[in-house]
């Protein structure tokens, strides 16, 4: 995966995140979230699935926090 792959997959899960909880949870929490979690994952040496590892791991928090 390229760079500019991972950034395509990064930004789409993100957007696709603040669109789930509209309403439940402020966007600027929502992208806070994200970015710290793309943070937890800057120095992973294998990047294939670290959009997928961000996403599910930012629902699961969104989730308790929009409870």
């Amino acid at each position: 995966m390229t760079f500019e792959d991972e950034q395509r997959q990064l930004e789409s899960a993100r957007r696709a995140l603040v669109t789930e909880f509209a309403g439940r949870v402020p966007e600027d929490q929502v992208e806070q979230r994200f970015a710290e979690l793309v943070g937890q994952f800057e120095g992973a040496p294998v990047r294939s699935f670290v959009p997928v590892l961000v996403r599910r791991q930012a629902r699961e928090q969104l989730r308790s926090s929009a409870s």
